[in-house]
Order: structure tokens, then sequence, then C-alpha cells
């Protein structure tokens, strides 16, 4: 039995008509489309903001499908000068939606992983591609596929309460929406591996030195920030020099595999922040670890697309792991328990 049939049995009872609104939607028999992004156009910048507050933004197919439709929308629009992206709430983007994930292992549903993720891709693909300028607004957390979604914008631009971070090898799988790409291209090998390996969260001001994201803000500044931006149009990136720890963590995260990091085997020189970060490796995921570091290493050397497409090739290999679901099926929940199988 339909909602609506219920509602109308219950208020005949006590002579309550059905409302307006939702006797049409019964009568078209179709359910209620929900939007979870919405678009606002001002003096020539279009600001597309996901509204999924309760869920920290966290991309589903729902948020990829309407948010891809958004920006075409707005990239089309020749009154848009440029494009901000933005999130709801306290979060940008906290990543994509764990329990779709453990639902499609449950049900060995690999492909609908697999055709989520080629959906993504190819909104960021979009984003970055676009002639228009994309600024991400970024005011909160950006983690996992919120901060690749931020990354293939032209300008990544802060508050100081914004924070950054891979989580995916602790909990069994990999970034595969370009994390181990883009990330590559902006800070190269060695701090790439550093964030992904780690799972290092940065605050805002740390990401800026690093040449992670290009500018931190004032809160009460962000969005005149994100404007002026879009207004400037897309510009060369400033490379970053790095001070003497984040030298030294490139470096050592450049000269050692995964496989050396993860099982301590790798020469820190005695140097404690090293060794902490060392041991941080050894707490995740093997077969995570080692499919991340592989696409570190080999995307580097070719062109961004084929670098994402070697990210897409491992889909259905790390999704079919036991500590995938390990890890997954553990967040929030419990420590998890990882076997490299």
């Amino acid at each position: 039995m339909k909602a609506g049939d219920l509602v109308g049995q219950f208020g005949g009872g006590w002579d309550i008509p059905v409302s307006g609104i939702l006797s049409l939607q019964w009568r078209s028999r179709a359910p209620f489309a929900f939007r979870l992004v919405e678009t606002a156009t001002k003096d020539g910048v279009a600001t597309i903001t996901i509204k999924r507050p309760d869920a920290m933004n966290a991309l589903n197919e729902t948020v990829v499908e309407q948010l891809h439709e958004a920006f075409r929308d707005a990239q089309a629009d020749p009154k848009v000068k440029g494009i901000v992206i933005a999130g709801a709430g306290k979060a940008f983007i906290a990543g994509a939606d764990v329990r779709f994930f453990v639902r499609n292992m449950k049900s060995g549903d690999l492909a609908r992983i697999v055709a989520f993720t080629k959906a993504g891709q190819a909104l960021l693909n979009d984003i970055d591609a676009s002639p228009k300028p994309v600024i991400a607004r970024l005011h909160g957390l950006a983690l996992g596929g919120g901060l690749e979604l931020a990354l293939a914008c032209d300008r990544l631009i802060a508050t100081e309460r914004a924070t950054f971070a891979f989580p995916e090898t602790g909990i069994g799988i990999y970034p595969a929406l370009g994390g181990t790409q883009r990330t590559t291209r902006r800070v190269g090998v060695g701090l790439a591996r550093w964030l992904v390996f780690t799972g290092q969260m940065l605050p805002a001001a740390e990401a800026e030195a690093i040449g992670f994201i290009d500018e931190v803000v004032p809160h009460e500044e962000l969005d005149a920030a994100c404007r002026a931006a879009v207004l400037k149009g897309i510009r060369p990136r400033v490379v970053k020099t790095l001070d003497a720890k984040h030298a030294a963590l490139a470096s050592f995260f450049a000269g050692n595999d995964a496989e050396h990091l993860r099982t301590g085997a790798a020469d820190t020189g005695g140097d404690e922040a090293l060794a902490k970060a060392m041991k941080r490796v050894g707490a995740k995921a093997p077969i995570a670890l080692r499919i991340a570091g592989l696409l570190i290493e080999s995307g580097s050397g070719v062109p961004l697309d084929a670098g994402l497409a070697m990210e897409m090739s491992h889909l259905e290999e790390i999704f079919s792991t036991k500590d995938a679901f390990e890890g997954l099926s553990s967040l929030g929940k419990k420590a998890p328990v990882f076997q490299g199988a």
C-alpha cells in the first residue's frame, strides 16, 4: 500500500482532506524527488551547494548525479563567469557514503560500486576541464572523495577551520576519484605517499604551507575570497618551497615503498617525526597500501587520464578483499583488524 493511500484512509476517517501537494504526488504515482544540490547565481558567480548536512554531505549516487547536472547547467549558462562548489553545514564533503559500499559488498554488487566511481570520476574530470574558473569553498572537513573533488577545482580556498585527509587506506581501500593522481601533481610523489599512506589530518595552515591548497582566509571573508578568485580567472599555481619538516617527509616517503614503510624496515635516521609517520603506515591495510603505492608511482609518469584509468582498474580487486569489508563495516564502531587478504 502506498503512503498516499494510508493518508487518505486515515484522513477520511476523520473527515480531513489530503493536502494539495501530497494529493498531486499521490495521483501521479511517482516518488518525491528530493534535491540534495542547489545552485544560486549572483553577479555571474554560480554557487553550487551540496545540502546533505545530516551526512556531512557524503557523496552518494544521487548527490553525484545532481551535482553533475548542476555543474553542466552552470557551465552552459553564458551569464555564469565562474563556479563555486560548497557544502552546507559543518563539512565541505566528508568523503563517499560508506554505507553504500558496505551494502553493495554484502550483496556482491561490485559493478554498482564501479559504476558509482566511474560517474564520480566523470564529474571531477568535467570540473577539471572546465574553461570557467571553478573554486572549492572549504569551510570544514574535506575528506576522501570530498578532498578529491576539491583537488579537481582550479583553486582551493579555505578557512582556518578546514581540515583535510585521505582516510582510505585506514579503512581498507584507496582513493579512487583522482586522489592518487591529482595529489601527486600538486605536491609530488613523496608528500602524496605521506598523505595517502598515513591518512594524516592536515589543518588548513599546514595544507597551504605545502601547496596542497591555495589560500586560507578568515571565515567571514570566505565568500568574498571565492568570488574574487572567480573574477580573477584561472591562474597558474604557485609552487611552494617546503620547510625542513615537510622536505624531510617528502624525501623519506619518496625513497621508500609501501611495504618497507608498513613493516617498519625503512631507515628513519633516528628522526622521531619520520618514525612516527612510519608507525602510522603500519596500522593501515596492506593491500590498499600496495595498490595506492603502485598508483602513485606509476601514475606520476603518465598523463592524468591514464593515471585515472589505473585507479579504476583496481576497484574490483580492492573491494573484493576481506580488509576492505572489515575496514568499511568497522568505521565508527571499532578499530579494524587487517589481515592482508
